[in-house]
């Protein structure tokens, strides 16, 4: 790579900035500056595009590797030292009172704003590097790196973990962390608060202050690595410089994001060549898989790209009007290079696996089911017979649902344990028979219905012909031989076994199977990282967000089958109806019913990988 001269273009794009602001000499121009800032990104882009590429997939590898396993590991002992299986609105208060599921807490998210903090701020780091003429190696930019953590070290890295966490990922603006790819304004949140005028205009003025806090704090991260002490003072100093150029930032952030776009989707153009090119059918699918699985890996080193684009603009922006022309920065020394090429192999080693499984995953051995999340809350109340109504009429294969005992030892259909949520009562499923249950009226998005029992649920299941699973939530009031009653019970509804069992408690799941071996049984896991979890049950569901083709691949190995819950966003229904899974938990029955005719309408894989490529251009 070779190094910056003193000719350089990035010397005479950053020489217009080094104007003094003084009265005899007035400030740049807002827009002049922006456009100098972006030259010199650019340039420097150029220059270092091996070392972004090379950050880049070191931090994701860090993530993946270390800082991923190590959170869900902290998350898991927080869910354990409570008692709960997930993290839910009957959880929440038990995880909070427990002084050592408190504490895993407080620890995972201290640890992934330092993950964030050091991940946010690597680029401008090397940046820095370079306009002070060090060379952007190992060493220099760890060295930066803890300076930058050091000055976090105080109550002021709450501040950074309301910007990293949560500023960054739901406004847009600036360059965000892998943590917080996820992160976004529920849609059943929006939804909730926009059914009315005065909720409507309450999240409009949220959205509105997000994308202003973005936009006032984007040159946090540059303030930080350059001169600051704290993370008030980076703050306070990206407010003061984004005072003249909030529009240039929305334009700059905009400009990536459709250069982002046009990148992938001239990818996804070169991608279709061979697999238009490839049989159809098997080696067809298996083509589309393999470009599908390339894609993500040009969406993920594109990304790493942006940021470093964005980073750079952001420090060129902080020092307009006060950087001089910089001094030649020397190339990378042997020790880097070295260093660069190891990282790179090792990237295409450990990118090499999950092609293979992507290219497997793609073949699927059969339609998925759509499995209606709690039965279709469109047109009834969760678990209610209306809601079962509703799911078969929209189509659904499956409706799944959640029993819990009463007091006198029978089952009624209801999710929470309280009853506050649905129905305004304080009083708890356990607390009260079966026939007081029933009486209960629950109400849910201007719809109203009554608790059913189990009996007349999967009678009207029986009359409507689909099929329910199951879901068996504990609550630890229970008397023994719990799991006995429940297979008992199911035998006298549901001789033939055409209705599936599942639940949460691994014990539950194990002590069914054993009683009961010719019912189908699944095994819900909620953060399974790496390997799916090993059970006697027939399948296993999965939570979206551990999903991996490896882990659809060795199951369907093992002849088990795979759900995945509850893949409410669009394109994931699109992805995961195409990838080969045995059916996706939604709540949205009639969009993920409609997908998957679609889906079967397009059996050529060139149509089906334009499909899927186009829905993914949005992601990077």
């Amino acid at each position: 790579m070779a190094p910056f001269k003193g000719s350089s273009a990035f010397e005479r794009s950053y020489y217009a900035l080094s104007m003094p602001s003084t009265a005899a000499s007035p400030a740049v121009p807002a827009r002049s500056q922006a456009i100098a800032c972006s030259k010199a990104a650019w340039t420097l882009l150029r220059h270092r595009l091996l070392l972004v590429i090379v950050v880049t997939v070191t931090t994701q590898g860090i993530y993946a590797w270390a800082v991923l396993p190590l959170l869900l590991m902290l998350f898991q002992a927080a869910l354990s030292a409570a008692g709960v299986d997930g993290l839910s609105q009957t959880s929440l208060l038990g995880l909070l009172g427990n002084p050592l599921s408190l504490l895993a807490l407080i620890l995972v998210i201290l640890l992934a704003t330092f993950f964030a903090l050091l991940e946010i701020c690597v680029f401008t780091v090397i940046v820095q590097l370079c306009f002070h003429g060090e060379s952007p190696s190992i060493s220099p930019v760890l060295r930066g790196l803890g300076r930058i953590g050091r000055r976090a070290m105080s109550w002021q890295i709450i501040l950074f973990a309301g910007y990293a966490l949560l500023v960054i990922p739901l406004s847009h603006i600036g360059v965000g962390s892998a943590l917080t790819s996820h992160i976004a304004i529920p849609k059943f949140v929006s939804g909730e608060i926009t059914k009315t005028l005065p909720g409507s205009i309450a999240y409009v003025l949220v959205v509105i202050s997000l994308i202003y806090l973005g936009l006032r704090l984007a040159g946090t991260a540059a303030a930080l690595s350059d001169e600051e002490r704290t993370v008030l003072d980076a703050m306070r100093r990206s407010m003061a410089l984004t005072k003249r150029t909030q529009i240039h930032i929305v334009v700059v952030t905009l400009a990536v994001g459709a250069a982002a776009v046009l990148v992938f989707f001239m990818a996804a153009l070169l991608g279709a060549v061979p697999v238009a090119l490839s049989a159809s059918g098997g080696a067809g699918a298996q083509m589309a898989g393999s470009m599908l699985a390339v894609l993500k890996l040009v969406q993920f080193i594109g990304t790493g790209i942006a940021a470093a684009f964005l980073a750079f603009f952001f420090v060129a922006l902080l020092c307009g009007g006060q950087l001089a022309p910089p001094r030649e920065v020397p190339a990378p020394d042997r020790i880097s290079r070295v260093s660069a090429a190891v990282v790179l192999t090792l990237f295409v080693i450990l990118a090499t696996p999950p092609t293979v499984f992507a290219t497997l995953a793609a073949q699927p051995s059969a339609s998925p089911l759509v499995i209606a999340h709690r039965g279709y809350t469109a047109g009834g109340v969760e678990n209610t017979i209306e809601s079962l109504r509703a799911a078969a009429a929209a189509g659904a294969d499956v409706v799944e649902m959640d029993i819990q005992e009463t007091a006198d030892q029978k089952f009624v259909v209801i999710h929470d344990v309280g009853l506050k949520r649905l129905a305004g009562d304080p009083r708890s499923v356990y607390e009260l028979t079966q026939a007081e249950l029933t009486g209960v009226v629950v109400r849910q998005d201007g719809l109203s219905g009554h608790i059913p029992t189990l009996e007349d649920y999967l009678h009207t299941a029986d009359e409507l012909g689909i099929r329910v699973l199951v879901e068996v939530k504990p609550h630890g009031h229970e008397a023994p031989g719990f799991a006995k009653r429940v297979v008992q019970v199911m035998d006298r509804l549901d001789p033939t076994r055409n209705h599936m069992i599942q639940s949460l408690d691994a014990g539950i799941v194990e002590a069914i199977v054993s009683a009961d071996p010719g019912r189908d049984v699944v095994l819900v896991t909620g953060f399974q990282l790496g390997n799916a979890p090993r059970t006697g049950a027939a399948g296993v569901a999965i939570e979206d967000w551990s999903y991996s083709d490896e882990m659809l691949v060795n199951l369907h190995d093992d002849r088990k089958r795979l759900f995945v819950w509850t893949v409410n966003d669009s394109a994931l229904i699109n992805e995961y109806l195409g990838k080969g899974v045995d059916g996706i938990i939604t709540d949205r029955v009639a969009e993920a019913v409609t997908t998957r005719q679609l889906q079967e309408t397009i059996k050529n894989p060139l149509s089906r990988y334009l499909n899927q490529s186009l829905r993914d251009i949005s992601g990077p």
